[in-house]
């Protein structure tokens, strides 16, 4: 299928100064960059010294970036988790490791060649069945981005369309404060596990309270949760939530008792076990960056997220502020469809809008 670039940063950054990346898997499972002409190609830790390399901080990076005013339109073979990173004024900055797998951009890290980069990204994979595709916010929000995804039978479109400064300006204005933090103007407002919610952190107890009380009512109290495979029965147990299916009482599917932290990431406690079990952890850890614990039997009513404190108000702001209300705020938050993941049989193009103010 084709991806094509639109420009619409109102010359902030003409298109020779906004740049894309493509990098995913290829069918063997070797990391791969994709190349002007459409090719996937394998990343090797050479790649960091090619003769085109780039530079920063006396260091040498990858460079697998082109700017859409060259290349604004390419097409895009089977790829498995792809991301396509645009960035605006540079080249993104990837290191390779001796495995000839992509170090990721981690902006939390001062020191990062990135973290005086304005950039975002696209996550997607094109298979046998077609296209699946999300904007994100899981990690930061860089600027606007929109995607159009072109099929055979109409279109479909998610991400946001409101301007950059206008973002920041209600972003600082509406969430409380815990949250402010996060800004790192000019460039970004960070996730919060990136931030101040991280381990060791300021705000590193943020849900500890909120999970305390949860774990003390599912003592005395049921916890129902239905799913696509089937409905289940929740009770703390020896300080671990368990579930069991309500026509079969065993197997059991646990939860530990959770940090802070793994709330916002969605990971530790809630990415343990076989696949029922993780199905379950993740419904819970929603519930938890919702504020929805409490109150399962709505816990796929959007009408009642986010109502009470604690909650990740990071993520609402992204859902406040995107098309149909859809975010990808939190690594869960495609529990009861609430992402911008869009997905066709018969993809034809991904149009992507990058914009500014």
């Amino acid at each position: 299928m084709k991806f094509s670039f639109v420009n619409n940063t109102n010359q902030q950054y003409p298109s020779n100064q906004v740049y894309f990346t493509i990098t995913g898997q290829n069918a063997s499972g070797q990391t791969c960059h994709l190349d002007k002409n459409g090719a996937l190609i394998p990343c090797n830790v050479s790649d960091n010294d090619a003769p085109d390399h780039l530079t920063k901080n006396g260091e040498n990076w990858s460079n697998y970036s082109f700017t859409i005013n060259d290349v604004p339109e390419i097409e895009v073979p089977l790829i498995i988790s792809g991301r396509a990173y645009i960035s605006l004024g540079s080249q993104i900055y990837l290191k390779i490791s001796n495995d000839n797998n992509i170090v990721q951009p981690n902006t939390a890290n001062s020191s990062d060649p990135n973290a005086d980069v304005y950039f975002d990204w696209l996550e997607f994979t094109i298979d046998n069945s077609g296209f699946h595709g999300n904007t994100t916010q899981v990690d930061q929000f860089g600027f606007p981005i929109v995607m159009e995804l072109i099929t055979s039978d109409g279109s479909k479109t998610t991400g946001i369309t409101e301007s950059r400064s206008a973002l920041f300006d209600e972003y600082a204005n509406t969430v409380p404060a815990e949250f402010q933090s996060l800004v790192q103007k000019p460039y970004r407002i960070l996730a919060p596990f990136k931030g101040d919610f991280a381990d060791g952190a300021n705000q590193s107890t943020y849900f500890d309270g909120y999970i305390r009380d949860m774990w003390q009512h599912y003592t005395s109290n049921q916890l129902e949760l239905t799913i696509p495979q089937g409905t289940f029965i929740g009770k703390v147990e020896n300080n671990i939530l368990t579930f069991t299916k309500n026509d079969s009482p065993d197997p059991k599917y646990t939860i530990d008792y959770p940090k802070s932290s793994e709330v916002f990431r969605c990971d530790g406690v809630f990415a343990t076990g076989e696949a029922i079990q993780k199905a379950i952890q993740a419904q819970i850890s929603a519930m938890f960056n919702r504020h929805m614990l409490e109150n399962a039997a709505n816990n796929c009513n959007p009408s009642e997220f986010y109502k009470n404190a604690p909650a990740n108000y990071y993520a609402q702001f992204w859902h406040v502020h995107s098309i149909d209300n859809k975010a990808y705020g939190f690594p869960f938050d495609d529990v009861c469809e609430q992402s911008t993941l869009i997905e066709h049989p018969n993809p034809q193009e991904l149009k992507v809008t990058i914009s500014w103010d």
